[in-house]
C-alpha cells in the first residue's frame, strides 16, 4: 500500500479543499450554521481569531481527547485539522463567495455548501490515513462510555452549539436544515460513490510510519 501514498495524500488534499469550500459556502449563506461551525465562528468572533485557527484548536481539543480516551489518530487526521483551516482562512480573506441576504440564497447556498462539505468527506475518507478529529472523538467517547455513536454525537453537538450560541456563533434555521440534511447528503453521496465508510480501515500513524519505514522500492516496483 506505501507506494500508493502519493495519490492517497492528493486524495486528502482534495477532499480538504472541496471541504473548505463547502463551509465557506455555509458561513456565507448567513442563515444558521452547523453545530461545530457554530462554535468556531463563536470563538472567532470572541476571541479575535481566524475561523481556521478556531477550527484548528478545536480540532486539536478533539483529538487530544480521543487520545486521552485511548482513540489513535492518522496523517491525515493531522492533514485534516491542518489543511482545512489554511483553506478555508485563504477563502475568507480574499472573499470570493459573497454573503447571502435573504432565506431563499442563505438556504440554496448552506445546501451547496453541505453537499460539498458530503463530497469533501468522502474524499478525504477515501483515502484511508485516518479518521477526522471530530468522528475520532465520537468512537472513543462511545467505547469509553459504553453508549452508542449517534447518542454521543448528538449530546456533543447539542454542548457545541449551546456554546457556540454563548460565544456569539450564529444559530438559525440553517443550523436545523444542517442537523436534519446533512447525514442524508452522507449516506446519499457514499451510495452513489459505492462507498462503505464502514468497511474502510483509517490507518493510524504508526501503520502509516511502519509502511513506510518498511518500503523497499525495488520490491515493488
Amino acid at each position: 500500500m506505501s507506494h500508493r501514498y502519493p495519490s492517497r495524500l492528493l486524495w486528502v488534499v482534495l477532499g480538504m479543499v472541496v471541504s473548505a469550500v463547502g463551509i465557506v459556502l455555509m458561513l456565507q449563506a448567513n442563515i444558521g450554521l452547523e453545530p461545530w461551525s457554530v462554535l468556531q465562528q463563536g470563538m472567532s468572533q470572541t476571541f479575535g481569531i481566524t475561523y481556521g485557527t478556531a477550527s484548528i484548536i478545536v480540532g486539536a481539543a478533539a483529538i487530544g481527547v480521543a487520545i486521552l480516551c485511548g482513540e489513535g489518530f492518522g496523517l491525515g487526521t493531522v492533514l485534516n485539522i491542518t489543511l482545512c483551516a489554511i483553506f478555508i482562512d485563504f477563502l475568507l480573506a480574499r472573499n470570493w463567495i459573497p454573503l447571502m441576504d435573504d432565506l431563499l440564497s442563505g438556504t440554496l447556498m448552506l445546501l451547496v455548501g453541505l453537499e460539498l462539505l458530503a463530497i469533501g468527506t468522502w474524499m478525504y475518507m477515501k483515502a484511508a490515513l485516518g479518521s477526522g478529529p471530530r468522528d475520532s472523538l465520537m468512537v472513543a467517547l462511545a467505547r469509553k462510555t459504553g453508549r452508542s455513536v449517534g447518542l454521543c454525537r448528538a449530546v456533543v453537538e447539542i454542548g457545541v452549539i449551546i456554546l457556540g450560541w454563548l460565544l456569539g456563533g450564529q444559530v438559525g434555521i440553517g443550523t436545523v436544515i444542517s442537523a436534519v440534511v446533512l447525514g442524508t447528503l452522507f449516506n446519499l453521496n457514499f451510495a452513489l460513490f459505492r462507498f462503505k465508510a464502514a468497511e474502510v480501515h483509517q490507518e493510524n500513524l504508526r501503520e502509516t510510519f511502519c509502511n513506510l519505514r518498511n518500503f523497499r522500492s525495488p520490491s515493488h516496483s
